[in-house]
């Protein structure tokens, strides 16, 4: 099965890495204008190795080793690049350009390291054991494809207000708008390590309502002590956070701060509701979901980034967050009873019994 779903995505990524290679000069002049061509095509070569590194990732979490499955993620190797870039003697007339293109030479590098070693590790792993691909090959790819199409969707609202600024305005502006979009994600960082343990459990307790009501409980409340605070963190300190990254006038950068957080807020106070629709039967719901979404945060992104610029894609990406957010917690109330926000999972429970 492991290399039934190796060999596709292989392919695939193949694939996407030739159109990524062949429209690279169009993708610069319409989004990176101030970026040499060859940094979109090293970039365009990166996405196998970092592909493939990403799918062993995900048959770690399969396997339970949550370890090894938070190693191989991008943070990882980002804080790699990070560290050997930051021992690197850089001479004065070395443009941020080369600087990204060999960032993205290590990511190469790295992803196909980690790759290599991940690749031997489940062969190993799975010596000895008895194929059970037969009669697997159609209801993997019939539960598989709604789930890819939701996390394909889910990579467009990442990054559709990313490439409309490119097209808009100056990359500098840009990259102040990334730099505060990353500083926000810190709030659901504990939500994705949550995601990593909870996803597994789910599939297990879909058949068990009280189970998953105990499970959304402790979710909830684990979302509430940890996302709570660093909200508040980066909303009393927002300016000074985007400083550290360089921003000369982040007093500008706050608004959209305070407007990303909101939405980062909700993501994380609505719990793993994409998982639970995923992982108990409801993938087509939870890809309908998404795909709704991604239409309204493209349709959003265009009307409101001409007019105001980093405040306006903001306002697309906080709005289509918080609204994925509340109609999968409805669908999931629907099919489940389960409300995972927290001060509300506690009243469900009472009511049912």
């Amino acid at each position: 099965l492991y290399l039934s779903v190796l060999k596709r995505v292989f392919i695939l990524s193949i694939c996407w890495a030739s159109l990524a290679f062949i429209g690279a000069s169009v993708l610069t002049n319409l989004f990176f204008k101030d970026t040499p061509t060859r940094v979109l095509v090293t970039a365009a070569f990166s996405i196998i190795p970092f592909t493939l590194m990403l799918l062993n990732a995900e048959v770690f979490r399969a396997m339970g080793k949550s370890l090894l499955f938070s190693l191989n993620q991008h943070g990882t190797i980002y804080v790699i690049i990070g560290v050997l870039l930051a021992f690197v003697p850089f001479p004065e007339e070395y443009t941020a350009a080369s600087a990204a293109q060999t960032s993205l030479f290590l990511l190469l590098g790295i992803s196909g390291l980690f790759f290599l070693w991940t690749t031997i590790y489940i062969l190993n792993k799975m010596k000895g054991e008895q194929a059970t691909i037969n009669g697997w090959k159609g209801k993997l790819f019939t539960l598989g494809t709604p789930m890819l199409i939701s996390s394909s969707l889910f990579l467009v609202i990442s990054w559709s207000d990313t490439l409309m600024l490119g097209y808009y305005l100056p990359e500098g502006d840009v990259g102040v708008y990334r730099i505060v979009f990353k500083i926000v994600t810190l709030i659901t960082f504990t939500q994705f390590a949550l995601n990593t343990v909870v996803a597994p459990m789910i599939s297990a307790l879909r058949n068990k309502r009280d189970e998953l009501y105990e499970m959304a409980d402790k979710v909830a409340q684990l979302n509430l002590y940890t996302a709570g605070p660093i909200f508040l963190i980066v909303l009393f300190f927002g300016p000074f956070l985007i400083s550290i990254f360089g921003v000369e006038n982040p007093s500008v950068a706050y608004p959209w701060l305070i407007l990303l957080a909101l939405g980062q807020l909700t993501n994380a106070f609505a719990g793993p509701v994409m998982n639970i629709l995923n992982m108990t039967g409801y993938e087509k719901s939870a890809r309908n979901t998404m795909l709704v979404t991604a239409v309204l945060n493209v349709i959003l992104n265009l009307l409101m980034i001409p007019k105001f610029g980093p405040l306006g894609a903001a306002v697309a990406t906080t709005a289509t967050m918080i609204g994925w957010n509340v109609w999968a917690a409805a669908l999931v109330f629907k099919y489940h009873g389960v409300v995972a926000v927290p001060f509300f999972t506690h009243i469900r429970r009472n009511e049912k019994g």
